[in-house]
C-alpha cells in the first residue's frame, strides 16, 4: 500500500479499470476551513513544480481580498503566504487597505506570487507586484534593471524547470479612472523572460508560459492598435501569441497560456475569468452594450494550426500542457458544473469519468508536472480540496 503522509494527504487510492489495465493515483491536500480555489481564473491559481511542490491561491468564502497562497512541499507539509502590501505607485494619493494573492507560479526552489493590493483615495483601484517565496520568507522581488521606466505592475505568470520566470509589466493601477483611457498602445504591456540576473525582452504582450526555446501569451487590440490589457478589457480583440526565442508570431484570436518544448501552445478563444458583457453609461450619456467572447479551449500546433479541444461545453480553458502533448484545464457543462479535463492524442477526457477514488469531484486542472502529474481543485466529500492526479502502471 502507498505510504500516507498524515500532514496533508487526506486520501490516496489506486483504482484499476477494465483491460487494458489503468490506474489513477489521487492525492488530496487540505485547505483551511472555508477556503476554496476558483475553477476558472485569468491567472493560474494552482501550480506544480518539477519536484512536486504545489502552490495554490485560495480565497475565504468568496472574499477576493482575503486570498492567500498555500504551499505543500513534497514531504506534505503546508505553509501559508500572506502577501506583503504592494509598493503603491507615488502620485496616486492611495492608501493600501487590502492585500491578497492573485496568482502563483511554482518553480525549482521558489514560488512566485502575484500579489494584489486595493487602494483608495481620489480614486480607487488595484496594483500588482511579483513577490518571491523561498523557505518561510516572503520578499518583494525586483529582477534588476528590467521593465519600462514608467509606473508599472508586475505579474509573474510561470516558471520553467530551469527557474526562468515569465514576467509581464503593465500600467500601474487597474482603477476606475482609466476606463476611458486611449488605445494608442502607450500602455500596452511588456513581456520579459527573467533568467537569473538577465532580462530578455519579448516585446509588447502578456507572457503566460515558457518552455525550452518557446514562450506563449497574448496581446490586446483596440481599433487595430496594441492596448493595455488591464483596462477596457471587454471591448478588446485578443490575439494569442507564441515566441520562438524572441521571434513573435500571432496565432489568431484567443490567448495562449502554456507551451511545450516542441512548440504546442494551449489556451482559449478568449481571456478567461473576465466579465463578458457590460453596458456603459458615463455622465448621463445613453448606455452602450459591449459583449465579449466566451472562452473555449484551444491548441495551436508548431505550425500554427488551430485545434479545438472540446465541442459542446458552455465554456472551457486549457491552462497547461506537458511535453508529451497532454493538455489540462477546465470545462463547464451546459448544466453549470465545472469539470477538470485532460486532452491528448486528439481525445478529451473528464477526470470525473475516469476510474478514481470514491467521494471525489474534479473541477479544474490548472497545472501539469514534467512526469505527467496533474494538479487542480476539486471536492472530496463535498469539501474544497487541492488534488494531484497521476496515471500509474497496474
Amino acid at each position: 500500500m502507498p505510504r500516507i503522509h498524515p500532514a496533508s494527504v487526506l486520501a490516496l487510492a489506486i483504482v484499476l479499470s477494465a483491460s487494458p489495465a489503468r490506474a489513477a493515483t489521487v492525492g488530496a491536500f487540505a485547505l483551511p476551513e472555508g477556503y476554496t480555489v476558483k475553477p476558472e481564473s485569468e491567472l493560474r491559481l494552482i501550480s506544480i513544480a518539477p519536484d512536486h511542490t504545489i502552490a495554490a491561491v485560495s480565497e475565504l468564502a468568496g472574499s477576493y481580498y482575503r486570498a492567500k497562497a498555500f504551499r505543500w512541499r513534497p514531504d506534505g507539509s503546508r505553509s501559508t503566504f500572506a502577501p506583503l502590501f504592494v509598493a503603491t505607485a507615488p502620485g496616486h494619493g492611495a492608501n493600501g487597505n487590502a492585500a491578497a494573492a492573485a496568482g502563483v507560479a511554482a518553480g525549482p526552489g521558489a514560488v512566485y506570487v502575484t500579489a494584489a493590493e486595493s487602494w483608495s483615495g481620489a480614486y480607487s483601484g488595484t496594483s500588482y507586484e511579483a513577490q518571491r517565496w523561498t523557505g518561510s520568507t516572503a520578499r518583494r522581488w525586483h529582477p534588476g534593471d528590467c521593465g519600462p521606466a514608467d509606473e508599472t505592475d508586475q505579474h509573474a505568470n510561470a516558471v520553467d524547470a530551469r527557474g526562468r520566470v515569465a514576467l509581464t509589466y503593465d500600467m500601474t493601477g487597474n482603477g476606475s479612472f482609466m476606463v476611458m483611457q486611449d488605445e494608442t498602445g502607450r500602455y500596452a504591456p511588456f513581456a520579459f523572460v527573467i533568467d537569473g540576473a538577465r532580462c530578455h525582452s519579448l516585446g509588447r504582450a502578456v507572457v503566460m508560459g515558457l518552455r525550452g526555446r518557446w514562450a506563449a501569451g497574448y496581446r490586446g487590440y483596440l481599433n487595430g492598435h496594441l492596448a493595455a490589457t488591464n483596462i477596457n478589457t471587454i471591448i478588446q480583440r485578443y490575439a494569442a501569441v507564441r515566441w520562438h526565442d524572441t521571434a513573435l508570431t500571432e496565432l489568431g484570436d484567443g490567448a495562449a497560456y502554456a507551451v511545450s518544448s516542441a512548440g504546442l501552445a494551449v489556451g482559449a478563444s478568449a481571456v478567461p475569468g473576465r466579465f463578458e458583457s457590460m453596458t456603459t453609461n458615463f455622465f448621463g450619456n445613453p448606455g452602450r452594450r459591449y459583449d465579449s467572447s466566451v472562452p473555449h479551449a484551444l491548441a495551436w500546433d508548431a505550425r500554427g494550426k488551430r485545434i479545438a479541444l472540446e465541442r459542446g461545453a458552455t465554456r472551457s480553458i486549457a491552462y497547461d500542457v506537458g511535453d508529451d502533448g497532454t493538455a489540462v484545464g477546465m470545462l463547464q457543462a451546459p448544466g453549470g458544473k465545472h469539470f477538470a479535463f485532460r486532452w491528448r492524442a486528439g481525445r478529451l477526457e473528464r477526470l470525473d469519468d475516469l476510474p478514481h477514488p470514491a467521494g471525489w469531484r474534479f473541477e479544474s486542472a490548472y497545472s501539469i508536472a514534467p512526469d505527467g502529474t496533474i494538479a487542480g481543485i476539486g471536492t472530496l466529500h463535498g469539501i474544497a480540496t487541492v488534488f494531484t492526479w497521476r496515471d500509474t502502471a497496474s
